[in-house]
């Protein structure tokens, strides 16, 4: 099978309602299908499936992504560097914000520590003002005696819950920063790389645009490991201020010990953060100067101007002496509007996909209409695209069928006098028995058929425009069991006849392993999981896939019966998607997961362990 793509789906955004209602049905997916393939597409009603079939076809508004047909942009939004640095300055800005507001948080917590710790270990009190303790003036007893419960003091009160909260949620705002980052910086060195394959941007400015990004994601990867370890060590401040609540702690030096090392370890953290965070600040605003355009391009000169006249080290200024030099190249989204490759296609060009990209609905009762004969409802397309029957060889095509079935006249009609209504009568019969319905149905209405033929009907009209691709959403879900392995049948038949390529879009997981090349498993928007169909289901690894793979039947009752459904819980297996965030990787040759570090490490563990066992046996 070919491996060129026909159809390039990349970062596809698409939301419903606003502001706090507002929902993402699919979550910035990426995924390439080949051509000649069937593309599986599997998940739960609301996983988004049908929603990423109706963008491809144009038919459901995109908020943000690009879907590429044959190379070509065909919907969505042209890539902006511009706008993607734009949000990237914004999160850092927040980020940055939230980082001084941790540094008050924390400051205020430190003291309130130490005000404590003198209070209840030395018996004297702490100035906030002098830095200094002094003896209490009433001489009241305040020291707590080791071996007593400390639940029954104030050691951990209320009024102190707030601050380490704030430290907590603004811990947390960074994370949530980091990972929108992560996000925009993955798309835009993957549009980089896209770039620089197609050979239309100054080599000398793509690669320093490359590098611009590349030391902004490092300096980000950096950051969240910090940021990470923070939360951690916060959860361990609240373990232990738990502990002491439920009675767990009878020495207030050990309480205070511990609780002073993971103080430390915290304010250390933050120390390191701080610097890192500027250093983005800076490496994106070179990032965004390089890229920029119009009027904001001279107000990006007169600030590296500004930083050159400040600046001591050379290496630096060299830098942006270099960055000054390449923006006077051509802005690289001026570039992108002459290139037909990243423009939004014409009105025409619509048009023109219309009859290379078609559609078979999940519904074959609503899909058609009920008012119209089926003969009309297949002609519909060839009224729009007359080109399809009125050329020289489909009417040869008519010729010869005519000859043959009348040879009584043949010759009788030609090329010369040949009427083109003709030809499309024939192309609508052609099509209608090569899906199994027979000539006296043209004259028919839908409501009239079976479910089963129904469906035919719309595989007919959306075959009858000729067209290389072909989303089949749900296709078969309405159908009887009886009618369905005719209906896929019928599909395998005209993938094969017409070169087609099908995305299939279905819940029925057995369903796709008969019919796909490579499935893809979507969970809320999410794709999780893709491989080839045979290596999904010898080797499944993400656990949601896991447990689709669990609830497909068996056909021996006996071995049903023993079946174990495997129940997915996001929220205990993916425990630690706060600190480590999930990736999409190729863990082994076509087989991609969306996962974090720490379940990489251990699907790689786990196939270590499964060869030792092969080994052994």
């Amino acid at each position: 099978m070919a491996k060129d793509s026909i159809i390039k789906v990349r970062d596809l955004l698409i939301e419903y309602g606003h502001g706090k209602n507002k929902v993402s049905a699919v979550k910035e997916v990426s995924f390439d299908i080949h051509k000649g393939e069937t593309f599986g597409l599997v998940g739960e009603s609301g996983s988004g499936k049908s929603t990423i079939g109706k963008a491809l076809m144009g038919i459901e508004p995109i908020n943000d992504g690009t879907v590429y047909f044959q190379d070509t942009l065909a919907f969505g939004k042209t890539p902006n560097l511009i706008k993607m640095n734009e949000k990237m300055e914004h999160h850092i800005k927040v980020m940055k914000l939230n980082q001084t507001a941790i540094t008050k948080a924390l400051e205020i917590y430190s003291e309130d520590y130490k005000r404590v710790y003198f209070k209840y270990i030395e018996g004297k009190y702490y100035d906030l003002k002098s830095k200094e303790t002094v003896e209490y003036s009433d001489n009241k007893i305040r020291k707590i005696e080791e071996g007593l419960d400390l639940k029954d003091h104030k050691l951990v009160s209320k009024s102190k819950d707030p601050k380490l909260k704030l430290v907590e949620d603004a811990v947390k705002e960074i994370i949530k920063r980091i990972l929108k980052l992560y996000k925009l910086q993955d798309k835009s060195l993957a549009f980089l790389k896209m770039l620089k394959e197609d050979g239309i941007i100054n080599p000398e400015l793509l690669k320093k645009v490359n590098e611009l990004h590349s030391r902004t994601n490092k300096l980000t990867i950096k950051i969240r490991k910090s940021e990470s370890k923070m939360y951690l060590t916060i959860q361990e401040i609240e373990k232990v201020r738990n502990d002491v609540r439920n009675g767990k702690y009878k020495s207030v030096k050990r309480f205070f010990f511990e609780l002073g090392k993971l103080l430390e370890v915290l304010i250390a953290e933050h120390k390191l953060v701080s610097p890192m965070i500027s250093d983005l600040k800076q490496a994106q605003k070179l990032s965004s100067a390089i890229v920029s355009n119009g009027s904001d391009k001279k107000e990006w000169l007169k600030w590296i101007d500004e930083k050159i006249a400040t600046v001591d080290d050379e290496s630096k200024i060299a830098e942006l002496e270099l960055i000054k030099e390449l923006m006077s190249f051509e802005n690289i989204q001026k570039t992108l509007e002459k290139s037909p490759k990243y423009t939004l296609p014409t009105a025409s060009e619509r048009h023109e996909l219309k009859k290379q990209m078609q559609m078979i609905f999940q519904d074959p009762a609503s899909s058609l209409n009920d008012r119209m004969p089926v003969e009309e409802i297949i002609a519909e397309g060839l009224d729009n695209f007359p080109e399809l029957y009125k050329n020289e060889q489909t009417a040869q095509t008519y010729i010869d069928w005519f000859n043959f079935n009348n040879p009584d006249k043949a010759g009788k009609i030609t090329l010369n006098n040949i009427r083109y209504s003709k030809v499309k009568q024939f192309l609508i019969l052609q099509l209608l028995t090569t899906v199994g319905m027979l000539p006296e149905h043209l004259s028919r209405y839908p409501h009239e058929f079976s479910g089963g033929q129904r469906q035919r009907i719309g595989i007919a009209r959306a075959l009858v425009m000729k067209p290389s691709f072909v989303v089949c959403d749900e296709p078969i879900s309405a159908l009887d069991v009886s009618i369905r392995a005719q209906v896929i049948n019928l599909l395998a038949k005209f993938q094969f006849e017409f070169d087609l390529t099908y995305i299939f879009i279905a819940h029925d997981l057995s369903v796709v392993r008969f019919i796909a090349n490579r499935i893809a498993v979507i969970y809320r928007g999410d794709i999780v999981e893709l491989a080839d169909a045979d290596e999904l289901f010898n080797n499944p690894l993400h656990p949601y896939t896991k447990s689709l793979l669990s609830a497909v039947p068996l056909p021996d009752p006996d071995l049903e019966k023993k079946k174990k459904s495997i129940k997915y819980k996001p929220e205990e297996q993916h425990f630690d998607y706060i600190t480590d965030s999930p990736k999409w990787r190729e863990v082994q040759k076509g087989h991609f997961i969306l996962a974090n570090e720490r379940e990489v490490a251990e699907i790689k563990s786990d196939k270590r362990k499964s060869k030792k066992i092969e080994k052994g046996a």
